[in-house]
């Protein structure tokens, strides 16, 4: 897994001795921070973690230790505080630890460009996208419901750290720059839009350009798989007619300079910066 270390991980553990957690091989997380080893173990480290409360069949993932030092001790203490300690009166008391990793901090990287950060952000995105929909709002924390738990270590496994709407953009972009050499027979059918950033900016228009030719893409989309309660991936195909293009670059193209000379006509407001 990219640069963690992993301190702990429940999925190591199966087929061993099995816990009260419902389908996880667990420790329970108040026990192991009371143990000297351990806590020296995570001093000064940022760690991304994810926890079960016993009297919940939800899962909780965050990140502790974003200054370094006991942060990450403090941060893990405090759902000991709030869901103590399981015994055998009361067994929903307690809270179970089924992943823990990390990197020692480093004050010259900022936390938002840290690994445990990345991590975090990029299993936010996934639950959080109306195609997933998944998270459960809480205070301050994220929270799954148990049964998507292989989709969130999909995630923990996966060493990019990029949401899926980030790996499916560079996709089709990598697949349409294989599909760039132009033939006599392409040719700008129109332009649609155009794009000027304000401000200070000397960047260039880029305008939004229409081909007669279009880039076959393939297109992965998360779907419901019904039967099993939790989302796949599915490939589909589509055809892309559009570019964005400069105005220096469109004049070479056939049929570029009068698809650009009508827009202009069109948007006698319009800002350009060619």
């Amino acid at each position: 897994m990219s640069k963690f270390k992993v301190l702990f991980d429940y999925r190591k553990n199966l087929g061993r001795t099995r816990s009260r957690t419902k389908d996880t091989t667990s420790i329970e997380l108040g026990p192991w921070l009371d143990d000297p080893k351990n806590k020296e173990s995570i001093w000064d480290m940022r760690l991304f973690y994810v926890l079960k409360p016993n009297s919940e069949d939800v899962v909780k993932f965050g990140i502790a230790g974003t200054k370094g030092e006991s942060g990450a001790w403090g941060r893990l203490h405090q759902y000991i505080n709030e869901y103590g300690y399981t015994s055998d009166l009361n067994r929903c008391m307690g809270i179970q630890m089924l992943y823990l990793a990390g990197n020692k901090y480093n004050k010259n990287v900022e936390i938002t460009n840290s690994d445990i950060y990345k991590k975090e952000l990029a299993c936010k995105q996934y639950f959080r996208s109306p195609e997933v929909d998944a998270h459960l709002l809480g205070r301050g924390f994220e929270r799954i419901n148990l049964d998507r738990i292989a989709e969130l270590f999909d995630i923990i496994d996966d060493p990019s750290n990029k949401s899926f709407g980030d790996v499916e953009t560079q996709r089709r972009q990598s697949q349409r720059a294989k599909q760039q050499i132009l033939t006599d027979e392409d040719e700008v059918l129109r332009i649609t839009s155009h794009k000027t950033l304000g401000g200070k900016s000397q960047a260039l228009t880029k305008y939004r350009c229409y081909w007669n030719r279009p880039a076959v893409l393939t297109k992965e989309v998360l779907v419901n798989k019904a039967s099993k309660g939790f989302k796949t991936k599915v490939t589909e195909r589509i055809e892309d007619h559009e570019t964005d293009e400069f105005a220096k670059n469109i004049l070479l193209f056939k049929g570029g300079d009068k698809a650009l000379e009508v827009y202009k006509i069109l948007h006698p407001t319009g800002k350009f910066r060619d």
